[in-house]
């Protein structure tokens, strides 16, 4: 009998296309800025750093002087499959060791990644196709490495993509798609961009979104913060008074925004996921209606294992089957339920109004709590109990509807008489004579 070995090496050309195939550009694009901001965090940078993209239908280039690869990180890790075992200490978003492999495999074809960690000097330079047609049991990328060249500079990493694949040079080239790239990185990003990372795209610097909470003498917000399982749940649910009219592409205009380790994860979400189910359930939201386009809801989530917290593989919605997301969906709908509350009580109380409203527009009346101050979501440091806006009036005492029927004849004579040609101004105008002959006074 004679021992033999049966190849199971995978295939790399199937392999990259098994690995890329399901990804979205746009998710590649915020991969390899997670690592990135990743490599701040593991760093332990203090001072404010930057990330410049160049995005074309010719080239892809991310750069950022957040602390550069150490060599043998480079040479053992960086290209492996799967992540280390690591000791995770820092609040960071890797997990599988699949993010950035993926991403440069599905942009395009030519690839460069060169990093200087202020120790090491190291060059990569790979041509995809060649490597997928090499020796089948070959895996290993070459490099080159010298020492350091950063001469006071700070240490940097650059990866470089060309000869980039038809669809997504394509995709590159489109004006949607980068005013598209453009919206996301601001809300995205926007915690990060404020304190730690300025963000570069072709030459122009972003401002983030802002995440603005009304929070004066006369209104709180429901605020929930605890921790749990290793996961620090810091919850904000409040009224904005803009009811969802900004670009809805900015972060925190409808529904939930749910930010992981300081990077926003679910923007505006107003689906099940999030609690938005229906029924007559307290334990769940009612299913999301118009009526709720003031309600907002922030949570931030941290963890230094991002293995906790209850992420989807593309960093782009949760993971509903994670052991912690119920826990967590349970705490924001307790904590939103105040205001939810609230809000089904003022619509189903408007609704004997609709006519007063209609009237307090057009008269000009503004009916609208604008709170004197208002605080950045991430300054909130405390726990606080839901505190309803005050009314300026109420519609009632405001405005009043007055109806009456009376036959068609009188009412076209009364017309006729005040030269006007609708019964809502027949109403007004033998409202105003009257109050005219017996003289009562107009406050």
């Amino acid at each position: 009998m004679v021992t033999d070995k049966i190849t199971a090496y995978p295939r790399k050309k199937l392999f990259i296309e098994v690995l890329t195939q399901d990804v979205r550009a746009k998710s590649c694009i915020l991969d390899l800025i997670d690592n990135s901001v990743d490599s701040y965090i593991r760093n332990k940078i203090q001072d404010k750093r930057e990330i410049e993209l160049i995005i074309s239908e010719n080239e892809f280039e991310i750069f950022d002087t957040c602390g550069g690869i150490n060599k043998e990180f480079l040479k053992t890790n960086v290209f492996r499959f799967g992540a280390e075992n690591l000791n995770r200490e820092d609040p960071t978003l890797g997990m599988y060791g699949i993010g950035m492999k993926r991403s440069i495999f599905k942009i395009g074809n030519n690839i460069t990644l060169e990093t200087d960690d202020g120790k090491d000097y190291s060059l990569m330079e790979l041509d995809v196709k060649q490597w997928e047609d090499k020796n089948e049991q070959d895996w290993d990328i070459p490099f080159e490495t010298d020492n350091t060249t950063l001469n006071g500079t700070l240490p940097y990493t650059r990866i470089k993509i060309t000869n980039l694949h038809k669809d997504i040079s394509e995709k590159f080239s489109l004006v949607t798609f980068q005013n598209d790239i453009t919206a996301t990185l601001k809300r995205t990003y926007c915690l990060i961009i404020k304190d730690q990372i300025s963000f570069k795209l072709n030459k122009i610097e972003l401002e983030p979104d802002k995440l603005i909470v009304p929070y004066d003498k006369d209104y709180s917000p429901s605020v929930h913060i605890e921790d749990y399982q290793n996961i620090n749940i810091h919850i904000i649910c409040f009224l904005d008074p803009s009811k969802g009219t900004r670009l809805k592409d900015a972060v925190n205009t409808i529904g939930w925004n749910i930010f992981c380790n300081n990077r926003l994860i679910l923007a505006n979400d107003i689906t099940p996921v999030t609690g938005w189910i229906g029924g007559t359930d307290k334990s769940l939201l009612p299913k999301y209606h118009t009526i709720f386009n003031e309600f907002r809801g922030i949570v931030f989530l941290k963890s230094n294992n991002p293995f906790n917290l209850p992420l989807n593989t593309s960093k782009d919605n949760l993971n509903i089957e994670d052991k912690n997301y119920h826990y967590i969906l349970n705490k924001m709908i307790i904590t939103a339920r105040p205001v939810i509350d609230y809000l089904t009580k003022k619509y189903n109380s408007e609704k004997e109004e609709e006519d007063a409203i209609e009237d307090a527009i057009e008269q000009n009346i503004d009916l609208t709590y604008n709170p004197s101050e208002t605080k950045q979501a991430n300054e909130i440091t405390q726990p606080s109990t839901f505190n309803a806006p005050p009314q300026k009036s109420t519609k009632k005492d405001l405005l009043a509807r007055i109806s009456y029927t009376q036959k068609k004849d009188l009412v076209d004579k009364v017309k006729t008489f005040f030269e006007v040609s609708s019964n809502k101004e027949v109403g007004e105008k033998t409202f105003e004579y009257f109050i005219e002959r017996e003289d009562i006074e107009n406050e």
